[in-house]
């Protein structure tokens, strides 16, 4: 039995804004959180930042209370709101919406959909700025996340990617034969992240762990390599001795904080914040 436990309070805690919208085929609906910063003021207008990750084996939107674990309201509470949606191909939903990502990976689980989320969010919401929207995630949101800045550039300003797995012909073949389909070597390369690399004017960072025991850091020199031959400029990070925990590094957490607020608040961040002791 615990005595003399302390009193455990919620200060300056605002509980997310569930939403529901339609996808972007307009007869579907779809579900997600709207993150708000503590100091939250609905006179002031927020760029808003889209944490992705499109499955297609697991959901991103929580049903119960939510952990921090991919850094949303730590990215919130920098003066932004975190969307969180899930698009269709995502599991937890019927056949017919799962089925979505099957054969369609290139969709980045339901990357039209998050638009689509933003379209119709924003215009009764004078707090959020449409206009300066960002987006980032790790792994396969790293994979969406390019996809978004390419195949969405006048929707996606700002992004971070990070340990990306860019093309399914140098990740798990577990991966691709599960959510793609039988291996298909233009199938498969049809997929990729970089293809509309062309369409890109955004800021991208761009980064990966050098000893990543998930997505071979290959994936992300294939975007590299895609940038460069089309004169895209583009930030990089590329971690020693980093696996594919990358997300939950300081240091990479510094820099994705700072990136978006230089970015798309055009402010200066401290520099003399640490989160971690240096060696």
């Amino acid at each position: 039995r615990r005595r003399n436990r302390p009193k455990i309070t919620l200060q300056n805690w605002g509980h997310p804004y569930t939403f529901r919208v339609m996808a972007a085929d307009g007869k579907t609906p779809i579900y997600g959180l709207l993150l708000k910063p503590s100091n939250f003021d609905p006179a002031k207008r927020y760029p808003l930042i889209d944490s992705i990750y499109p499955g297609p084996q697991v959901t991103r939107v929580p049903t119960r209370f939510m952990s921090d674990r991919y850094t949303a309201q730590s990215v919130a509470e920098l003066g932004f709101v975190v969307m969180i949606v899930d698009g269709r191909g995502t599991p937890l939903r019927s056949k017919e919406f799962r089925s979505f990502a099957y054969g369609n990976m290139g969709a980045a689980g339901g990357l039209e959909d998050h638009v689509a989320a933003i379209r119709q969010l924003t215009p009764s919401r004078p707090w959020l700025d449409g206009d300066n929207v960002g987006i980032y995630g790790t792994s396969g949101g790293g994979f969406a996340t390019v996809h978004a800045m390419f195949d969405y550039p006048d929707v996606f300003k700002v992004g971070v990617a990070s340990a990306g797995n860019h093309d399914q012909r140098a990740y798990l073949a577990i991966w691709g034969e599960n959510y793609q389909g039988p291996f298909d070597d233009k199938g498969y390369e049809a997929i990729a992240s970089y293809h509309n690399v062309r369409n890109f004017k955004g800021k991208l960072l761009i980064a990966h762990g050098d000893m990543d025991d998930n997505v071979h850091p290959a994936n992300t020199m294939r975007v590299v390599d895609r940038l460069i031959k089309n004169n895209k400029p583009f930030d990089m990070l590329i971690m020693p001795n980093v696996n594919h925990g990358i997300q939950g590094n300081p240091y990479f957490t510094k820099r994705l904080w700072d990136y978006f607020v230089v970015n798309m608040k055009n402010e200066r961040p401290p520099a003399d914040i640490v989160l971690a002791k240096s060696e």
